[in-house]
């Protein structure tokens, strides 16, 4: 390059050392350039010398004043190969580059990079940072539609780095509008790829891997070419596979799936980014989520097989490397979500015959002192405790369900039905654990209750606390990333939200669960309507809505409502449901699931009859835990 660039002094010398030249020298020169080729060239050479001031200066004088997109993105990239931007080069980049993506007269593509730029430039720079995300938050849906869908990648390049429910919205918003719809749904389905990556719980797994999946499939749908969105929608339905199902054989038939898209991707994806881009990411976080999902596959096809012909490769490669996902693949050691997939499929899977157990402790013989095994005996010993556990928790496995299937046939019931039910067991006795002692002490507390002994009225009744607890737990948990509808709880300032956002929250909670029959707004019922009634075998409960805005505790709820409640149930079973929109300002905060649900009594006026109202309460008026202080 250095026969290329000739940049000359005032007197025509030629400039060989721009580190050591005055700033007016090199900014005279670098007027005098030709052309745009000429100016990119001297872009590149200078940035040799990037700490000097005078070659800071005529860097961003040529910044300022390209107005070729093609050439500001060659520039751009030099940039980017830098190994450190100086931060007293990085406030003047960023004020040469902000004027040229803000103004909606510069043509798309030339916003575009000069976004880029801006991204690259406030990395290192806090105060920069939060002029860009300030930038962002405020985008025009109306403006520009390729530029939006630039806008939309960089909006997920920091939300990866800083997650946040503000900018999540923004790429709600960008989902909308068709020219970015593809890439923001891309973004938002990483989005949640990440948060199953970090869940504490099986069920946060699968809600975050189920809603991944589901705005990759929208970006598939709102463009005709996204190799990128497709392979992940692949690796997310692996995830959810094996989750459903455990390592089998079904898995094995994604592997050429997978391969020929990450084939696709090599060639549609864009050129690499320097190591310390935050673009760099995106290709090493592409690669992290493949290898699992192949790597998924490939041990699937290994738990087939009756025995390993090539034990050891199984071990080392496949089994370690899925048992500490987190820190062989994705190198995180904060990876619960992804951990928790993987080893309770694998510990499933080697259960299901002795030889396998058999095979690692072999290898623990042979190769005791290896360094990894250490590894291969964490993974025997957490078969070994499960089965410990399973003593005294009756697991159900494969032979279990077949039992709990016969005894269901023996009492009536068809064996499709039966089958269904008995599979779904285990899966609820999951999602029950987390609640189960909560739970416990409201059956405690319904003890005296005069219909707890009755067979209907009791199966109606803890059917009803279980899912009345499953309510809260999830909607205490799952924020408007996975469930927009869930907005409205964390709602603040004028616009509070009503009665009716819960009671239709609630109603669909319980028609995509095992609820029994559901009315609402239920007429004739103790001469009134009742906002939810719930029938099971001929009786019939009834769940009450209600908002309020200065709640102490359950015990004042009850006393304000639980009359209305027990209104509903004069024929039938004594006890009711109240459930309350609590808009008591908190200072963003919710109590705990044990604070937020209670059995509290009723006796109205009049009568010698004792109700029980099982009374909860959704806490609104919420912030997100990173706003809370």
């Amino acid at each position: 390059m250095d026969d290329v660039v000739i940049l000359r002094t005032p007197i025509g010398d030629r400039i060989l050392d721009p580190g050591t030249t005055s700033e007016p020298t090199l900014l005279q020169a670098i007027d005098e350039l030709p052309d745009n080729i000429a100016r990119v060239d001297a872009f590149l050479w200078l940035a040799r010398w990037v700490d000097a001031s005078s070659v800071q200066a005529a860097l961003v004088r040529l910044l300022e004043r390209e107005d070729d997109a093609t050439s500001l993105a060659e520039m751009i990239d030099g940039l980017e190969s830098l190994a450190a931007i100086p931060p007293t080069l990085a406030q003047p980049i960023w004020d040469a580059l902000r004027p040229r993506f803000e103004a909606r007269s510069e043509h798309s593509w030339m916003r575009c990079h000069a976004l880029r730029g801006g991204l690259l430039v406030v990395q290192n720079s806090p105060s920069l940072i939060r002029r860009l995300q300030a930038y962002i938050l405020d985008v025009d849906a109306q403006d520009d539609g390729a530029y939006l869908r630039h806008v939309a990648k960089v909006a997920g390049v920091i939300l990866r780095r800083y997650p946040d429910d503000d900018f999540r919205a923004v790429l709600h918003t960008l989902a909308g509008v068709e020219a970015s719809a593809d890439e923001a749904a891309l973004e938002l389905g990483l989005d949640q790829l990440r948060q199953s990556l970090v869940a504490q719980t099986q069920t946060g797994v699968s809600l975050a891997l189920a809603s991944a999946r589901e705005w990759f499939e929208r970006s598939l749908t709102s463009s005709e070419n996204r190799p990128d969105a497709r392979l992940y929608e692949i690796c997310a339905s692996v995830l959810i596979a094996t989750q459903a199902t455990g390592l089998d054989g079904a898995l094995d038939r994604r592997l050429p799936e997978l391969r020929r898209w990450a084939f696709e991707f090599s060639a549609y994806a864009a050129a690499s980014h320097c190591a310390t881009s935050w673009l760099s990411g995106i290709p090493q976080e592409r690669f992290h989520w493949l290898s699992m999902a192949s790597k998924l596959a490939t041990l699937g096809r290994s738990f087939t097989k009756d025995i390993w012909l090539h034990a050891n490769l199984v071990i080392e490669e496949e089994l370690l490397a899925i048992f500490f996902v987190g820190e062989r693949i994705f190198g995180r050691s904060d990876a619960s979500g992804m951990n928790l997939l993987a080893r309770n499929a694998i510990v499933t899977a080697l259960r299901r015959r002795s030889f396998y157990v058999e095979a690692i402790d072999q290898w623990l013989v042979e190769n005791g002192d290896s360094t990894l095994a250490p590894s291969v005996r964490q993974v025997r010993d957490a078969v070994r405790q499960t089965v410990v556990d399973g003593i005294h928790r009756h697991p159900f496995d494969e032979a279990a369900e077949v039992r709990i299937a016969d005894l269901l046939r023996k009492s009536g019931v068809d064996a499709a039905t039966a089958a269904m039910t008995a599979a779904q067991i285990e899966v609820a006795v999951d999602r029950n654990q987390p609640v189960a002692p909560v739970w416990q002490r409201m059956m405690d507390d319904l003890s005296e209750c005069a219909d707890i002994d009755r067979c209907p009225a009791k199966a109606l009744l803890e059917t009803m606390c279980t899912l009345m607890l499953r309510f809260l737990e999830f909607r205490a948990s799952v924020g408007t990333a996975t469930d927009p509808s869930s907005e409205y709880v964390f709602r603040r300032g004028s616009n509070l939200p009503v009665e009716h956002d819960l009671h239709l929250d609630f109603l669909k909670f319980l028609s995509s669960t095992d609820t029994p029959s559901i009315q609402a707004e239920a007429r004739d019922t103790g001469g009134g309507r009742s906002d939810i009634a719930i029938a099971f075998r001929g009786l019939k409960t009834i769940v009450e809505v209600k908002k309020d805005d200065n709640v102490p505790d359950n015990k004042t709820l009850a006393q304000r409502y639980a009359g209305q409640a027990t209104g509903y149930l004069t024929t039938g079973v004594r006890f009711g449901f109240l459930l309350v929109l609590d808009l008591t300002d908190r200072a963003g905060h919710q109590p705990h699931i044990s604070e937020q649900i209670s059995v509290e009594r009723k006796k109205p006026t009049g009568s010698d009859v004792e109700y029980h109202v099982i009374t909860a309460r959704i806490q609104g008026k919420r912030k997100t835990p990173h706003q809370l202080r």
